[in-house]
């Protein structure tokens, strides 16, 4: 019998000295708490614990968006590239310098050397952003996130707020337009945030203007709200489809889009619907003026409306796509496993549109 009693006291032995291991403090984690980080270290913000400045920025090593994304785990994304994350929102301000942002807080921008990923300080996903200038741009997403990038980095902004923050339109740097679940509207002007009673309660997806006097909002139940500078205006929008985008084309006319084919347009003081021939939810519209407007959907599919006629064009993809930015010369569309495409204005086939990214995403030893 002894000497089960010296093996249990020897397996007790090892499991206390594991348990030492094992109870190691545990590194503060430094997304939630900035000052975690020494004067030396940065915060890696996909282990979200501090490093050493230059072993962090060398996880970043495909931020160009030639090399993929790579983990921490020393897996890099390979395909759809930049990366593959969902992509939710776009805003362009030229051919060549523009915004996307998605899921886990993923911000990208395009500039002189191509899609560059940005350091995000948040993991939660973002559903808009709005670009002002190459240096400037606001970005709002989930639990009340909105961020800002003044220059050239990105930085939070309280609202108070906790709720679903889901459409943004900056009119200009300093008259920002933000929209959210329970009816919110929020102004940021400055550094003050603004919540303004909308007069409803209902989830609102999207805001768009063509001026200060000219802000047009929608959401759930067909909800459309208009603010012509003085207060908000319930529209009759002839439907109680969840309405998923809206765009201000003038300070006369406006497209919005949503579940089940709804497609609506505002023209002559009034809403009315427009057959694109689908039954698939719209996710995004935009456009240029009211004769070059584009909206996107669940499966792939898009359209596009001429002033006279509205066609189907042939993105090639069947990723659903939750954004669409349109400039004057092409359109840019983005959406799920990272899907970034652009094409021109003209859109006669496939070949029109240049593949940012592939049609799956896979993760590959590096």
């Amino acid at each position: 019998m002894p000497k089960y009693y010296l093996l249990l006291l020897s397996l007790l032995g090892g499991c206390d000295g594991l348990w030492q291991g094992l109870r190691q403090p545990v590194a503060e984690n430094c997304v939630a708490n900035p000052a975690a980080c020494g004067p030396a270290e940065v915060c890696n913000l996909t282990t979200e614990v501090c490093e050493p400045a230059r072993a962090a920025d060398s996880d970043l090593g495909s931020s160009t968006g030639i090399g993929g994304e790579c983990a921490p785990t020393d897996f890099c994304w390979q395909q759809p590239l930049p990366q593959g994350n969902s992509l939710r929102s776009v805003s362009m301000l030229s051919p060549t310098s523009g915004f996307v942002v998605g899921d886990h807080g993923s911000i990208w921008q395009l500039g002189p050397s191509g899609w560059q990923s940005a350091r995000s300080p948040t993991k939660n996903s973002l559903l808009g952003v709005s670009a002002i200038s190459a240096t400037a741009a606001v970005a709002v997403g989930q639990a009340g996130t909105v961020l800002r990038l003044d220059g050239g980095r990105w930085s939070t902004v309280s609202c108070n707020t906790q709720v679903m923050l889901r459409g943004v339109r900056a009119i200009s740097a300093s008259d920002i337009w933000i929209v959210g679940d329970q009816g919110t509207v929020l102004r940021l002007q400055g550094n003050t945030c603004t919540p303004l009673s909308s007069g409803v309660q209902v989830q609102l997806n999207s805001v768009d203007a063509s001026s200060s006097t000219n802000i047009w909002m929608a959401g759930a139940q067909g909800t459309i709200l208009h603010y012509d500078g003085s207060g908000f205006r319930t529209q009759m929008s002839g439907t109680k489809e969840e309405l998923r985008s809206i765009y201000a084309a003038t300070a006369a006319e406006a497209f919005a889009c949503g579940t089940r084919g709804t497609m609506l347009r505002f023209v002559a003081g009034g809403w009315s619907p427009v057959s694109l021939g689908t039954t698939q939810s719209l996710e995004a519209v935009h456009g240029r003026l009211a004769d070059n407007v584009v909206v996107t959907a669940a499966s792939g599919a898009a359209y596009r409306y001429d002033g006279n006629v509205w066609k189907s064009l042939p993105t090639g993809t069947t990723n659903r796509l939750d954004g669409v930015f349109v400039t004057s010369s092409e359109a840019w569309m983005v959406g799920d496993f990272g899907t970034i495409l652009t094409g021109n204005c003209q859109w006669r086939h496939r070949d029109d549109w240049s593949y940012m990214v592939g049609e799956r995403g896979r993760w590959t030893n590096s």
